[in-house]
């Protein structure tokens, strides 16, 4: 069985015309979102309670800027050791010059294949629309597949 739906285009007209009068239908810009990678210590690792964990790393060589990050999370990966060195991708929620907190990271993982990327989620971000375009645009993509 078939349908076929007529409708006048002028109601549609009138109300796209309304809502985009009205700036409904003008969307506000993206806010710019930093990132910072290279390599950083892990100084510290905190268990502040039962389902939460704050990890502190310092750059190798200091900038200035997000020189010390702090990731807030419900867990600490078994491939991350205090006063391990690791190269990393994070994308900042807050920052105050040179220290920043993150609201997703990607660590580098040493392994004698190549480097492993692993994915590491703030728990103070929020609701947030993490796609997988963004991991892909924080680490690179020829150590997607290798399983660990």
């Amino acid at each position: 069985m078939h349908f076929i739906l007529r409708f006048s285009a002028k109601p549609l007209l009138g109300l796209l015309l309304f809502l985009a009068s009205n700036s409904i239908l003008i969307a506000e810009p993206a806010p710019k979102i930093s990132r910072v990678g290279g390599d950083y210590l892990v100084t510290a690792i905190e268990h502040l309670d039962k389902e939460e964990f704050r990890i502190q790393f310092s750059a190798v060589t200091p900038t200035g800027k997000f020189d010390q990050l702090t990731l807030h999370s419900n867990h600490v990966h078994v491939a991350v050791k205090q006063g391990q060195k690791l190269r990393l991708s994070a994308e900042i929620l807050a920052d105050s010059g040179a220290t920043a907190e993150v609201a997703q990271m990607v660590i580098f993982v040493v392994n004698p294949q190549g480097p492993i990327p692993v994915w590491l989620l703030s728990n103070r971000a929020g609701p947030r629309e993490l796609n997988a375009t963004k991991y892909l645009e924080m680490h690179s993509p020829l150590t997607d597949y290798i399983i660990m």
